[in-house]
């Protein structure tokens, strides 16, 4: 709906996502039934009978970790076709990528239906984790995200192939949720997480500048360098 809207209406891509997150607040509502629905007693693909034998909290790590595996594998593999090359030039520059007679239109759609269906995938795992769902429980996804795409870009090398920078957004993301838990660790109200979600942002973004500036990857080069 939002490829639609963006790519046939001309509506600017952020008020047609600002729509149809409007819209769809409603529909998940009427599938829904209500605001918040409990999952408490049903079985879930984290309760499934055929993982009974693992201690408490192993059938969460391995299903994830499965989770994680496949969606990461099928994504490279699927990037590395014909198709998903021409996903990847109508990203980096849809100028250049209609020259090349690629339907840039049609590679947003997809981009967006894609996306879409791994952020559902995502609510899908955490409503059965938590054991609810909730309507609202989406709000501040969004900073999750960028977070962990962005300090695993400025933790790693920027050189790097597709399938590395896949690794490192889940990289990122773990040591994203790894901060959140030290700061609850450190006694820290559960409210301040917001902030302090914020400061981390701030400062994976400001990191490369920092880098550039005290000339750390040289200096990092040339220590190993040494070390060899």
């Amino acid at each position: 709906m939002t490829g639609l809207i963006y790519t046939k209406g001309k509506v600017p891509i952020l008020l047609a996502g600002i729509l149809t997150m409007t819209a769809i607040y409603s529909i998940n509502l009427r599938v829904m039934g209500q605001a918040n629905r409990s999952l408490l007693g049903k079985e879930t693909l984290f309760t499934a009978p055929f993982l009974d034998f693992l201690p408490k909290n192993f059938p969460t790590v391995m299903v994830g970790l499965l989770i994680i595996i496949v969606v990461t594998g099928a994504t490279a593999a699927f990037l590395q076709t014909e198709l998903g090359q021409a996903f990847i030039v109508t990203g980096d520059n849809r100028a250049m990528a209609r020259s090349l007679g690629v339907n840039t239109d049609n590679m947003t759609i997809m981009g967006l239906m894609v996306s879409n269906a791994l952020i559902g995938l995502g609510g899908a795992l955490v409503a059965q984790n938590n054991g609810f769902a909730d309507v609202n429980m989406g709000i501040g996804v969004i900073v999750v995200a960028l977070a962990s795409i962005i300090i695993g870009e400025v933790i790693f090398t920027d050189q790097m192939t597709l399938t590395d920078r896949l690794i490192t957004v889940v990289i990122g993301s773990v040591l994203y949720r790894f901060v959140l838990v030290i700061v609850l660790y450190l006694g820290f109200n559960a409210n301040d997480l917001n902030l302090f979600s914020a400061v981390v942002l701030g400062l994976a973004l400001i990191l490369p500048q920092l880098r550039k500036y005290f000339k750390l990857d040289s200096v990092l080069r040339k220590g190993v360098a040494s070390h060899d």
